[in-house]
């Protein structure tokens, strides 16, 4: 019985690393996770009696299939987030880490960046984010972030656009112009912002909440994707927005300052003094 269970330990433990490994959860924390609730099973069975090979395979099917409940959990999760109630921000328009963040100037194209290469995002040429400056930042999403992306400020949506692609590993060079995308753009008073949805190899679709002309609050869910993916805001690169995040930050959808706007003293309360998440 006990040798049973430590091949079904072990095997599971391989089985979730290798799984990590390819999906990049995170292989270390993956197999710890794993590790904890074969050994929990292993103990539990250990309490009745059973043919070795039973114990075995249930210690192995029935750690992978919780820690399979557990990530699809992670994933499918769409927590409530509370918006700084404040009308000079830029918040987050997904969860996860930052990877870049990249300026366009001189009238070139807003792109996005993958294995050193620059793509440009096209569909912003009719808007003001093509004929002045802008900041690109870079979101990655792991498997285990949450994927329901929201509007980085209020304002109308004056453009939403989806490109259909073939669904590739997002290390590949050219992934970001040839996998699926979506594309909106907001627009207030006080500036214009372009949310971009990549999709990775795992993603099946991009679902849109938002149409052309609607109005969106800031931080309002706008839309999902299916699976890790990557997020890039596009923001104009203007004296009087200070950009707060920086590569490898952690950011939090609708919840953490990107950027803020400055203003006269007197006009607007102390700007944050970060925008980032510890987890």
């Amino acid at each position: 019985m006990l040798a049973a269970a430590v091949f079904g330990v072990t095997l599971a433990v391989t089985a979730a690393s290798l799984l990590a490994l390819k999906w990049e959860l995170g292989v270390r924390r993956s197999a710890l996770v794993v590790l904890a609730l074969t050994v929990t099973i292993a103990a539990v069975l250990a309490t009745i009696e059973m043919p070795p090979l039973l114990a075995g395979s249930l210690v192995f099917f029935g750690g992978l299939a919780l820690a399979g409940l557990i990530v699809l959990w992670r994933f499918y999760r769409d927590p409530e987030r509370v918006a700084p109630d404040r009308d000079d921000v830029v918040v987050s328009p997904a969860d996860g880490t930052v990877i870049y963040v990249k300026q366009s100037s001189g009238g070139v194209l807003p792109a996005s960046v993958k294995g050193g290469r620059e793509f440009s995002l096209e569909e912003l040429v009719r808007t003001r984010l093509s004929s002045d400056d802008a900041i690109v930042v870079g979101i990655a999403l792991s498997f285990l972030d949450v994927h329901v992306n929201r509007a980085a400020v209020e304002g109308e949506v004056t453009l939403q656009r989806r490109f259909a692609g073939q669904f590739m590993s997002l290390k590949r060079e050219d992934a970001v112009v040839r996998n699926e995308r979506a594309t909106t753009v907001i627009r207030n008073d006080s500036l214009e912002v372009g949310i971009v949805l990549i999709a990775s190899r795992l993603v099946r679709r991009i679902l849109s909440y938002v149409q052309e002309g609607e109005q969106v609050a800031l931080g309002q869910r706008i839309g999902v994707i299916r699976f890790g993916s990557q997020v890039d805001l596009v923001l104009p690169a203007r004296p009087d927005l200070r950009l707060l995040v920086a590569p490898g930050d952690r950011v939090r959808a609708g919840g953490s300052v990107v950027a803020v706007i400055e203003r006269a003293p007197g006009e607007m309360p102390e700007p944050p003094a970060y925008g980032v998440v510890s987890s």
